[in-house]
């Protein structure tokens, strides 16, 4: 069975040493120390070496945080994301399990894809770059469309359009958050399309 795949349309088609070496105790001159000023200084050595080591592995922690490329996805940024998708499942009323990854690249930027066996989630991805383009309302948007997709897929599978998920997203979100999802989608993806025919006329 192929995979059925829903999410966003484009166009106006529906369809994340220090050395020891800097300290020279001559051995002849440390027999001639009383015993305490030896151990003195090969304390405050050794002390000074795990200070050392310390810094140096702050410093390195910090080189390969500042490395990282700015828009990759963390595992915090996946959790609070799946986190999303839930509250809005329970909104819309939508017991199927839905998985959400995050992708540096995704076909139509953000889709949904439906499980080929019964029992399995369903698939959200979205694409790093623009989930970074996206304030809290959009992503709230976002998700509910495709979540749409989901409610339209269990309840009347062969009506999949746009229109008909984003009517189901505008239960738990605004039309407004929606039309700057598509404006942001189509800025990303350089094209453009017909809000009228995604999300029906302005009421």
């Amino acid at each position: 069975m192929k995979k059925r795949r829903y999410g966003f349309h484009r166009t106006t088609r529906t369809g994340v040493i220090l050395s020891a070496a800097s300290i020279h105790l001559n051995s002849s001159r440390q027999t001639e120390l009383p015993r305490t000023r030896v151990v003195q200084p090969l304390s405050w050595v050794a002390l000074s070496s795990t200070y050392v080591l310390f810094l140096f592995t702050l410093f390195t922690l910090a080189r390969s945080v500042a490395a990282a490329p700015a828009g990759e996805p963390s595992a915090l940024v996946a959790e609070r994301l799946q986190l999303v998708v839930d509250r809005l499942r329970g909104e819309l009323g939508i017991p199927e399990d839905v998985d959400v990854s995050i992708e540096p690249q995704v076909a139509q930027v953000v889709a949904v894809e439906a499980p080929l066996d019964r029992g399995e989630p369903f698939r959200l991805a979205i694409e790093d770059g623009f989930l970074e383009r996206l304030s809290d309302e959009e992503l709230d948007a976002a998700m509910a469309h495709e979540l749409g997709h989901v409610w339209v897929f269990t309840h009347h599978p062969y009506l999949q359009t746009e229109k008909l998920a984003n009517q189901i997203a505008m239960r738990v979100v605004t039309r407004d958050s929606l039309v700057n999802v598509y404006h942001k989608l189509w800025e990303h993806g350089g094209t453009r399309g017909d809000l009228e025919s995604f999300l029906g006329p302005v009421n």
